[in-house]
């Protein structure tokens, strides 16, 4: 099944113009030292002496432990290399992430390189913030090794069409579920919608201060919402061709009743205030029995429960056969003020690299865009990887774009539907105020997006 899932997998670049996705073979490689290219439109920043040298500043907007020490690890070999650059790390705490990005963007005192959550692009290129990296990109001798679709969609995440982003990883939500429980049960992996919810009512029992499912009430909520309610509904555009908005369609608002009613009856009351961190934290310690997150989660709960008493499903297909899912890739951008910004391309291009690519997401679980990469033997032999590349290779997947070039999208989810979700799990709103509000505030993002863009 893993060879099979693989070789779906390098299909996938031109099976799924879809959104994103895209991934290809090739051999293991060790990576060449790749020299940065002098842009186009080059940055206002003298040229540096190869013997001077250079210092950069690299945030990165998700620390922990299950990342940071990966990072600083890339940073030392990469310094081995170029022992005339040196990098510094900053970790920014998720919390406040967007918030400390806006501050230095204000401040003009932002870092060299950064990794940053795609949503956040549109807003720091309206900005003026991000350099332009297709003049880098097209002289860089490893180009070919990411996928064009992956490249496309990157450009398309700013109304310019310019690319400014490169994702070094990428993946799907997943259902993660306690085989053991389940198997305990007498039940099945949840691969429907029916089984999602009856696993979730059998595998629960208060009185043993066991749930069924957490659901995630803090913040992020909402990508992992809009990311089930669509999966459900089998709906694949997130705007009728009118411009309404799809949130409103009844296949949802049945999806959310369900969904609520599980809070409390069926899930930890935390949950209204949970994160991710959180939320993950019920699965690891044995107080939910399935918690929907993504692939980055699993090294962690291998660490809490052994590989042997957990699996992953992705979610299932709706009703009408289609199986809607968000693709979702992290990725790395260079900031115009960058003092060095040759020196700055050549260490994210370093990090997007193959052998940089596979020691990443093999540590942190996720599904490389190096097509190098994705033949190593990671990719080969881990189950929730296999499983993503048979999901997006499947002709009746449909990958859901978001409408993250909106300059208001992250603004809408953040501060309002995330309380307003938290209301509705608490009682103090309804489902169908709920789904309105969302659909009203996107549609004015977008009609307001639209005559901008005409003026």
């Amino acid at each position: 099944m893993y060879t099979k899932g693989l070789k779906m997998l390098l299909v996938v670049g031109s099976a799924l113009s879809l959104t994103l996705s895209g991934c290809s073979s090739g051999g293991s490689s060790t990576t060449t030292e790749t020299t940065a290219p002098k842009p186009t439109t080059a940055p206002t920043a003298q040229a540096t002496n190869p013997a001077e040298k250079v210092k950069l500043t690299f945030w990165d907007e998700n620390p922990g432990p299950n990342r940071t020490p990966f990072y600083e690890e890339l940073i030392k070999r990469f310094q081995a290399k170029n022992p005339n650059i040196q990098v510094e790390y900053v970790g920014i705490p998720a919390s406040g992430a967007k918030q400390k990005y806006d501050v230095s963007i204000a401040a003009n005192d932002t870092p060299d390189v950064a990794g940053i959550n795609m949503v956040w692009l549109s807003d720091f290129v309206a900005k003026g913030a991000v350099q332009e990296l297709d003049p880098y990109f097209k002289d860089w001798s490893e180009k070919d090794k990411i996928a064009a679709n992956i490249v496309e969609f990157d450009r398309g995440l700013s109304a310019d069409k310019k690319l400014y982003y490169l994702p070094h990883t990428m993946f799907l939500d997943i259902l993660w579920y306690r085989t053991d429980w389940v198997k305990d049960a007498g039940l099945k992996a949840p691969t429907t919608w029916g089984d999602f919810f009856t696993n979730i009512d059998k595998l629960t029992d208060i009185k043993n201060n066991r749930y069924g499912f957490s659901i995630r009430g803090g913040a992020g909520s909402i990508n992992q919402l809009t990311s089930m309610i669509y999966a459900y509904s089998g709906i694949s555009e997130y705007f009728t061709p009118d411009g309404k908005a799809t949130v409103r369609d009844p296949k949802i608002t049945e999806f959310l009743n369900k969904y609520v009613a599980l809070y409390k009856k069926n899930t930890p009351v935390s949950d209204v205030t949970n994160s991710n961190k959180e939320m993950n934290a019920t699965f690891d310690t044995g107080t939910s029995a399935m918690i929907q997150h993504n692939f980055g989660s699993y090294n962690d709960h291998v660490t809490n429960l052994g590989n042997d008493k957990f699996a992953g499903v992705i979610p299932p297909k709706a009703d009408n056969g289609k199986r809607v899912v968000v693709p979702v890739a992290n990725g790395l951008v260079m900031f115009k003020n960058s003092k060095h910004p040759q020196e700055a391309w050549k260490f994210l291009s370093f990090l997007m690299s193959a052998d940089s690519q596979t020691y990443w997401n093999q540590n942190i679980g996720q599904m490389p865009t190096n097509t190098d990469s994705l033949n190593s033997d990671y990719v080969k032999t881990t189950q929730h990887i296999q499983q993503g590349a048979e999901v997006l290779a499947d002709k009746d997947t449909i990958a859901l774009k978001l409408p993250t070039h909106l300059p208001d999208y992250t603004k809408i989810t953040t501060q309002q539907l995330e309380p307003d979700f938290q209301r509705v799990l608490t009682g103090k709103m309804t489902v169908a105020d709920f789904v309105n509000g969302w659909a009203t505030s996107m549609e004015k993002a977008k009609a307001d997006y639209e005559a901008a863009m005409k003026k």
